[in-house]
């Protein structure tokens, strides 16, 4: 029996076709694979302003009970503060962020005068010139821990991270 040449033809375009769409589906399932499991944890997961796990409670607007006597910035807004440890576990130590419109060696030279005045030990960063970032070590009795103040979207931000020593 003779076999049409253009019905193979015909055949095997259709077989082509077939297998196109097949990896084209394949590949499209596998883009909107991740994007739907990202849109979905995103919409269950609060947006998060200075705690570094969701788990970590944390207040927007307030200073979070527990945080130590500690100078603020004039003119710096609250934005949140966190613990650094889950609900459940014991207090290990509070992160609280500020933002303020002065410059990133402003804030610092201001932090060092001022925590020095209050009981800190502050140690000044390696390059206390910095204008896009210093993090200065602090520490107190009890405390030890950290001042960030980095320019972030023409903001200066203020993350203060202490954790508990005694």
């Amino acid at each position: 029996m003779q076999k049409n040449p253009l019905v193979l033809f015909i055949i095997a375009l259709c077989g082509i076709a077939l297998i196109g769409s097949f990896i084209l589906l394949i590949t499209i399932a596998r883009e909107n694979a991740g994007r739907n499991v990202d849109q979905t944890s995103q919409q269950n997961i609060p947006k998060l302003e200075v705690a570094t796990d969701p788990s970590f409670p944390e207040i927007k607007g307030q200073v979070i009970s527990g945080f130590p006597d500690f100078p603020v910035y004039p003119g710096a807004a609250l934005i949140a503060s966190a613990k650094t440890n889950r609900a459940d576990q014991p207090d290990t130590g509070y992160r609280v962020k500020w933002e303020a419109q002065d410059s990133v060696i402003s804030v610092m030279n201001w932090y060092q005068d001022e925590l020095s005045n209050n009981g800190w030990t502050y140690e000044v960063p390696n390059d206390p010139n910095a204008t896009g970032e210093q993090v200065p070590q602090i520490n107190k009795a009890g405390w030890e821990g950290f001042v960030e103040s980095e320019l972030e979207d023409g903001v200066t931000e203020i993350v203060v991270e202490v954790r508990i020593t005694k």
